[in-house]
């Protein structure tokens, strides 16, 4: 992927250079958040800041390769020669950019981090509390970085603890594709969640408390898009869909829940959020530092209703939206309630998050991982220059 080059004044003699940035994450065709998500970044680097952008893509096990620009490398965890190959690869650029989720192969990415030739900047999807496993090797990948962005004020602490202060991450949040809509107008009824549908999304939270709201009219209706999460069957998925239909008629809210198809584009799914009046995002993790699905919701300026994870408290600060407990039934009715009926409330909500939108938008995030490689270049390339 390559854009008109941005041009880089390193010295007073106007020597000039492109700006070069090595992606290393996983990227389209694979079906995640974050995979988009990185497609996004690249793409409004190159647009807006005339970028030059080469994507090293993380191919799952389990995941056929797709090669085709931006990509330039397809990297398989199980490649024992891997992180070389990438470093020598990446080294190419400027400065390299890696995107680390949890399933993302630790070993391998800190092989590539020590062997680089240029500056590498570590993105961190969420930071797990210390107590995780996972945790030790995140913080001594973070410590050989030459810089760490983190989504939330949440992760920037947790990495602080974690590292023994020696770590001071950036934070950049989850970007979105969209801008803040205008509240509906008339009588508000429905509320959506969408994502990956899995055990896990507090679905059935949702259902139990349409049950509480049964003297409100127009009766609320819950609208739920998505696909299967990957790693599940078919049959797994089916299964869940029967459980939670069979909760709400158990209920007696059969008739106000809903599963919408599955939608083939972005476009689509925000035409959904459109036709919401309230945005519900209920997972069961109480940890979670931050949420894509959460910051994209907020973006669409639609008050938003989500458990109380430290990175909706974060976010839903300003009154973009209101926290429940996760186990209470009885606060997530009386959020939804709240936010139906109570007009002054609802439009209160839906200001703070179109006030929130445009900082949570592509042109904004990028700008600010722009920023940041700018930097890490000019130091790298003027270090490099004495070091000759």
């Amino acid at each position: 992927m390559t854009g008109a080059g941005n041009l880089i004044d390193l010295t007073g003699d106007h020597s000039v250079a492109p700006l070069r940035v090595a992606m290393v994450t996983r990227f389209p065709p694979s079906c995640s958040g974050a995979a988009q998500a990185a497609s996004d970044l690249a793409e409004t680097l190159v647009s807006r800041f005339g970028i030059d952008v080469e994507v090293i893509r993380f191919v799952p096990l389990g995941e056929h390769a797709a090669p085709g620009l931006p990509v330039v490398m397809e990297l398989n965890p199980s490649w024992s020669l891997g992180g070389e190959a990438a470093a020598a690869r990446a080294s190419q650029c400027d400065v390299v950019l890696v995107r680390l989720e949890h399933s993302s192969p630790v070993e391998l990415v800190d092989e590539l981090i020590g062997r680089s030739e240029v500056p590498v900047v570590l993105v961190l999807d969420d930071v797990a509390p210390a107590r995780t496993d996972l945790a030790g090797s995140v913080a001594a990948l973070a410590k050989r970085a030459d810089a760490v962005v983190v989504p939330s004020r949440t992760a920037q602490e947790r990495i602080r603890e974690q590292t023994s202060g020696s770590v001071r991450a950036d934070v950049i949040p989850h970007g979105s594709p969209w801008s803040a809509m205008e509240p509906p107008k008339g009588i508000r009824c429905r509320i959506l969640t969408w994502g990956f549908m899995s055990p896990g999304m507090g679905i059935e939270r949702v259902i139990q408390a349409l049950a509480l709201l049964g003297d409100i009219k127009p009766a609320p209706h819950y609208r739920i898009i998505g696909i299967a999460h990957p790693s599940w069957s078919n049959r797994e998925a089916a299964r869940h869909r029967r459980n939670l239909l069979k909760t709400a008629e158990t209920l007696g809210v059969g008739d106000c829940v809903e599963f919408g198809p599955i939608l083939s584009s972005r476009e689509e799914l925000f035409e959904e959020a459109r036709e919401s009046d309230i945005l519900a995002v209920m997972y069961d993790a109480q940890d979670r530092a931050a949420s894509r699905i959460l910051t994209e919701a907020v973006s669409t300026g639609r008050p938003v209703v989500a458990t109380r994870f430290p990175g909706a408290v974060e976010l839903l600060a300003s009154g973009a939206g209101l926290t429940v407990a996760h186990e209470d039934t009885a606060e997530l009715a009386a959020a939804l309630r709240r936010l139906l009926t109570d007009d002054k409330a609802y439009l209160e909500a839906a200001k703070a998050a179109r006030s929130l939108s445009p900082s949570l938008g592509w042109d904004s995030v990028a700008g600010q991982f722009f920023d940041l490689l700018i930097g890490l270049t000019i130091r790298g390339r003027l270090g490099s220059a004495v070091g000759s």
